[in-house]
């Protein structure tokens, strides 16, 4: 990967007070890259803020242990947006993925940067660099930093960006893993990154709630075309039954997706009566996201979502149709 990165090396030379956002409902990769980031730039003696739309999950609150990360609050934050001189947001194709954090910084005329590898990116900024061939957001961030401040490198900064490597990859299982995938995790672990510690944090911490949640999702998976596509609904009942929280549901859809002959999964989550929120995973024979940009979403080819204003069954009864028609025509060998 080689980029233009110069233009925002020196738009951060003439900046002092940088706010970085990443999309709603977080994951390793926009974490990782924020993470990664605070810490490159604070080095460089910047004052450095992170405001999300979402709470930081369970599984990622060992990249923060200072509590760097806070969720936006509209009375709390509002008029703080009006003291940055550069935004970063990291992993978002659309504005609207960035929620209410979003819709307020785009009544402000700051200088903002987007960095992604999202395929069709739609975010309207100052400064972009989108590359998806990166397996990872984070991929391009450690370019980033070995260009602009290679001698601040840290275990910290490694950390951070090897959980998005690490998540976005499937842990190196998925499509997108490439040799260069391998030597970037190998560069990490040399700079102290310790992959067990990683992934027990990250795939290992989950509360018994949550898997009791999972359980009363795999007693009613729906499966169709001869299992080919499998769906399943989560509900506020079936939240509050289970104990568990919504920010724990992360990850159901790929666990459904990982049954032998299911090629593509779909989970429907209420999260609340009219507002459900759709998950995308495919094993690579039909492409998603072209069906979640359809419901006002987005993502990777094989891993996508949308969240519409929508009742249960009518989300059900809208998205269905679309997934039917691409997983009736896929070709099985």
């Amino acid at each position: 990967m080689n980029h233009n990165w110069q233009p925002i090396i020196d738009k951060l030379k003439s900046s002092q007070k940088v706010l970085m956002t990443t999309h709603v409902n977080p994951d390793g990769d926009g974490l990782g890259s924020e993470m990664a980031m605070y810490h490159c730039l604070t080095k460089m003696g910047l004052k450095v803020c992170i405001i999300n739309e979402s709470p930081l999950p369970d599984e990622y609150r060992f990249l923060d242990p200072d509590h760097i990360i806070s969720q936006y609050d509209k009375m709390k934050h509002g008029l703080l947006l009006e003291e940055f001189d550069l935004v970063f947001t990291f992993d978002v194709g659309g504005t609207s993925r960035l929620g209410k954090i979003g819709a307020d910084l785009a009544k402000l005329n700051i200088p903002t940067i987007c960095i992604d590898h999202h395929p069709e990116n739609q975010i309207s900024c100052d400064f972009k660099i989108v590359d998806e061939k990166a397996p990872a957001t984070t991929c391009l961030i450690y370019e980033l930093i070995k260009l602009m401040c290679p001698g601040l490198m840290d275990q910290k900064i490694a950390e951070a960006i090897f959980v998005g490597l690490m998540t976005d990859t499937g842990s190196f299982r998925f499509e997108n893993t490439t040799a260069r995938s391998f030597e970037t995790a190998a560069e990490l672990i040399n700079l102290g990154v310790k992959p067990a510690y990683i992934h027990r944090h990250v795939y290992e911490s989950y509360t018994p709630e949550r898997m009791k949640l999972l359980g009363m999702i795999l007693q009613r998976v729906n499966y169709e075309y001869d299992r080919r596509l499998a769906w399943f609904t989560v509900t506020i009942d079936d939240i509050r039954q289970s104990g568990a929280s919504l920010d724990e549901i992360g990850g159901f859809t790929d666990f459904i997706r990982s049954i032998k002959g299911v090629e593509v999964s779909v989970m429907f989550l209420e999260v609340k009566p009219d507002r459900i929120r759709i998950n995308f995973r495919s094993k690579g024979k039909i492409i998603v996201n072209a069906i979640a940009r359809k419901f006002g979403g987005g993502g990777h080819n094989f891993a996508a979502g949308s969240t519409v204003k929508l009742t249960l069954k009518e989300a059900i009864n809208q998205i269905l149709p679309d997934v039917r028609k691409a997983t009736r025509v896929i070709v099985v060998k």
